[in-house]
C-alpha cells in the first residue's frame, strides 16, 4: 500500500443531532475468533474490572470484516490489538461518572451541574438508554485499536489509551513535529483503517467507527448500527 503515510487531516468533533438512521440489525460477532486469532484483544475495561465489562471484543460483522480487510494492508509482522469495542451500559456510565468526578476535583471553580456534564461530554459520551442511537460504543460500530508486532510489543503512540490530553489528538504530532516514528506510527494506524471505510474520532488516536453516529457524521450516510445496552441484547444477536 502506498498512502500509509500520507499526512493525517484535521477534523473537527462530530456533531450528531441531525443524523439519519437506517437500522440493518447485523449480527455481532466475536472479533478474535472471527478473524482465526489473528487480531488480538487486550479488553482495558475488563483488566480495569468495570462493572459489567466483558473479555470479548464483540463488534458487527461488517466492522469485523473491515478490520480483516485492514489487516492485510498492515507491513509483515505487525498486527491490530483490540482495546475496545461493544461496552456495556453500565462500563459507559462508570466512565462518564468517573470523568465527571475528575472534571469536578480538576475544576473547583466550576459549580454548576450543568457546566460539569457538559465539560464532561466533551471527552465521554453519556449512555442514554431512551436513545435507539446511544452512544457509539453501544453499538459495536466503534472500536478502540493499535497496532502490536510479533512480540506483543504495541508500537508508540505517543499517548497513552484514554489519556485525555492534547496529546491524544490524532493529528497532533502532525501540527507539532517532536517524533517522526510517532507521527508515522498513528499514519499507518490512520490510513490503512481510514482505507478500509473507517472514519476516525479527532481527540482519540486509538477511536474509530463504522457504521455508527459517529460515522454517520463524518461520512454523510445514515448510521446503520443501533445500540444494544446489556450483553442478553448482543447474544441475541450473535453470529
Amino acid at each position: 500500500m502506498n498512502k500509509i503515510n500520507n499526512p493525517i487531516p484535521s477534523f473537527c468533533l462530530p456533531d450528531t443531532s441531525k443524523i439519519n438512521y437506517n437500522d440493518t440489525c447485523e449480527k455481532f460477532v466475536d472479533i478474535e475468533h472471527y478473524s482465526d486469532g489473528k487480531i488480538k484483544i487486550s479488553m482495558q475495561y475488563f483488566k480495569a474490572k468495570l462493572n459489567g465489562s466483558v473479555n470479548i471484543a464483540f463488534v458487527r460483522k461488517g466492522v469485523a470484516d473491515r478490520l480483516i480487510e485492514a489487516l492485510s494492508l498492515l507491513p509483515d509482522g505487525y498486527t491490530f490489538e483490540v482495546l475496545d469495542a461493544w461496552r456495556p451500559y453500565d462500563v459507559q456510565l462508570s466512565l462518564f461518572n468517573g470523568y465527571y468526578n475528575h472534571i469536578k476535583e480538576e475544576n473547583p471553580d466550576i459549580r454548576s451541574e450543568e457546566e460539569l456534564h457538559k465539560k464532561t461530554l466533551e471527552f465521554v459520551s453519556y449512555p442514554d438508554k431512551s436513545k435507539k442511537f446511544s452512544f457509539v460504543h453501544s453499538s459495536g460500530g466503534a472500536v478502540d485499536i493499535t497496532i502490536i508486532d510479533n512480540n506483543g510489543n504495541q508500537l508508540d503512540m505517543g499517548s497513552e489509551f484514554d489519556e485525555f490530553t492534547d496529546r491524544s489528538y490524532t493529528d497532533w504530532y502532525e501540527k507539532n513535529n517532536v517524533n517522526e516514528t510517532i507521527r508515522n506510527n498513528r499514519r499507518l494506524l490512520y490510513n490503512v483503517l481510514c482505507s478500509c471505510g473507517f472514519t476516525n474520532y479527532p481527540s482519540e488516536w486509538w477511536h474509530y467507527d463504522y457504521g455508527d453516529i459517529f460515522w454517520s457524521y463524518y461520512t454523510g450516510k445514515d448510521a446503520i448500527y443501533s445500540s444494544a445496552f446489556e450483553l442478553s441484547e448482543v447474544n441475541q444477536n450473535n453470529g
